[in-house]
């Protein structure tokens, strides 16, 4: 079959069977088209030529949460879909009768899903999107330009035929220390063996390995211990030089080409932006990343640094990978675009039980400021190798969930495990089933209560509020640069937060918003309309994306035009649609 074996067992169906029926049904229908002397025009289908992707399904959700396309609703009958029209112009190479369909995922949550040699094809990311994935990330450490391109390029060709907005997420290596190539990829080191981290240049194997950091030496202190591979392997410091050191293995394991070597509460005199992270922003911006997560941010300093490097091309993500003190993070969260809380190397960094609550206190922080939050690693790890999930991996997402992330990551789940999409399944059936909970609606709303007054969320907090008295459908708003929708998102609303914006890297970059819906729509400016034209917009698009029906309430936020220095929404007006 020329389909991933997930693919195959996907959803209790023989994709074979599937795809001949389909095709099966195709043909009689061009053979009663030709017998009416036409032929009936369509679009590509989501995996194939199977007709039923292209039927309008009924829908009942209320809350959307994906953007045009055939959602994963489609592939599954289980699923509630809304499919809708908009005239958006395709981000590149369209169809050119293909008009945008918008697919209802229903969930404000958003998922971050990892291109890696599992899900390196056309088909697989396509999936996975369907699924829920609503960004990309594009590691660097394990990717080469070559391989990123490929990626990125599949990526905005499923945009283009879906007349989608699709982000993409480039995760730069940074100051990671790693170890070098080993002959066939991985060796097993045993307890008590000896172990070598060497300047040479030549491939490992079970005895010694090149560690091409000659500056780090030094900080490896004999008696201390340091994990190898992210915690699989533990070693002690032996003994130490300018040009290896010498490691006793006191819990043994698997090592692999390229395994991250850590030196747990240790500055070392590296720039969180390397040589190669530059070499890698300048290929990411050539391709046109949304977001660009930087690694090991310590300092609100690095993420300044980053930010005069790409400008205004891409957004900003500081990792937190390394124990930070509480009032530079503070900092740190205050000057990103968004933050990721990476917590398999914070746990190596510090305790493992001081993981929990850093990720609350810096979910809650980030939630109180504005700044997205991204909760990234081991979320589920156990299904890099088994089709379900544990238990306890289970609760762990429905924490962060609990807790109000505004995405949640899948690195070697899909990345390079064997189940990549029922992996994106089982992340969006948590989803949703948490965010139906009556617990979770508390705990927005708890939340969003104790925040401290901010004047420059005054407007939207009071349209917040505004729309549950005059039970509007939905809030729309118009916005440039994302700054208004990533404020109402702040508020946890529970209508759907509409976004137009004519600028497509804005549209693309909201994907990573709690609760955001965005819609590129080329040309939606004041300079092009007037305000009222604005609100006609407003009610038009609400109607048509089918989150209002006639004569249903929207609250509309926008911002004046020659009021640029209002950091946010300036008018909100309540219109009938």
């Amino acid at each position: 079959s020329a389909y991933p074996p997930s693919m195959m067992r996907r959803n209790g169906f023989s994709l074979p069977l599937f795809v001949f029926c389909g095709l099966l049904a195709a043909g009689l229908f061009l053979v009663a088209a030709n017998g009416r002397g036409h032929l009936a025009a369509g679009g590509p289908t989501a995996l194939g030529s199977s007709p039923s992707l292209c039927k309008k399904p009924s829908f009942t959700s209320t809350q959307p949460r994906g953007l045009f396309g055939l959602g994963r609703a489609a592939q599954t009958p289980r699923r509630t879909v809304r499919r809708f029209a908009v005239d958006v112009q395709p981000v590149v190479e369209a169809q050119p009768d293909q008009k945008s369909v918008w697919v209802d995922r229903h969930s404000q949550t958003k998922m971050i899903a990892t291109v890696g040699p599992s899900t390196r094809n056309e088909e697989m990311i396509e999936a996975m999107w369907q699924g829920g994935a609503d960004v990309f990330r594009v590691p660097m450490c394990y990717s080469s330009h070559e391989d990123a391109r490929e990626g990125i390029n599949l990526i905005r060709k499923i945009e283009a035929r879906h007349g989608s907005t699709i982000g993409v997420l480039m995760d730069l290596q940074g100051p990671k220390l790693r170890i070098g190539e080993f002959k066939d990829g991985s060796v097993a080191v045993e307890e008590g063996q000896r172990f070598v981290l060497d300047l040479k240049e030549e491939v490992g194997d079970n005895t010694r390995v090149s560690f091409p950091y000659a500056k780090v030496f030094p900080y490896m202190t004999p008696g201390s211990v340091i994990p190898l591979g992210g915690g699989r392997v533990n070693a002690r410091v032996m003994a130490t030089s300018m040009e290896e050191t010498v490691l006793e293995i006191v819990r043994g394991g698997r090592l692999s080409t390229n395994d991250r070597v850590n030196i747990p509460k240790v500055h070392l005199p590296y720039r969180a932006l390397t040589d190669q992270d530059v070499k890698d922003i300048e290929f990411g911006l050539e391709m046109g990343v949304d977001w660009i997560a930087l690694s090991c941010v310590r300092t609100k300093e690095d993420v300044i640094e980053a930010k005069r490097l790409v400008g205004n091309n891409a957004f900003i993500m500081a990792k937190i990978e390394t124990s930070v003190d509480a009032g530079e993070l503070s900092e740190i969260i205050k000057e990103a675009d968004a933050v990721m809380v990476a917590r398999g190397d914070l746990g190596v960094d510090t305790n493992v039980e001081s993981v929990p609550p850093m990720q609350k206190a810096i979910i809650a922080e980030c939630k109180q400021k504005g700044t997205p939050v991204v909760v990234s690693t081991q979320m589920l790890d156990s299904m890099i190798f088994a089709p379900t999930p544990t238990r306890a991996e289970a609760s762990d997402v429905a924490n962060a969930i609990y807790d109000g992330a505004d995405a949640l990551m899948l690195s070697a789940e899909t990345a390079s495990g064997s189940y990549p999409l029922e992996a994106v399944d089982t992340m969006e059936d948590i989803i949703k089933a948490v965010e139906q909970s009556d617990e979770y609606k508390k705990r927005m709303d708890s939340d969003v209560s104790r925040y401290p007054p901010n004047e420059n969320y005054a407007l939207v907090t009071a349209a917040r509020q505004i729309a549950r008295d005059v039970s509007a459908s939905a809030i729309v708003c118009f916005s440039s640069y994302g700054r208004i929708p990533r404020q109402v998102a702040r508020e946890r609303t529970t209508q759907p937060v509409l976004t137009l914006s004519e600028d497509v890297k804005t549209a693309r970059m909201l994907n990573l918003v709690w609760g955001v819906y965005p819609v590129h729509v080329p040309g939606l400016s004041y300079e092009e309309f007037s305000f009222d034209e604005v609100l006609g917009k407003a009610k038009e698009t609400s109607l048509e994306q089918g989150l209002a029906k006639q004569g249903d309430m929207v609250v509309v936020l926008a911002s004046k035009p020659g009021a640029d220095e209002v950091p946010g929404a300036n008018i909100m007006q309540i219109v009938q649609a």
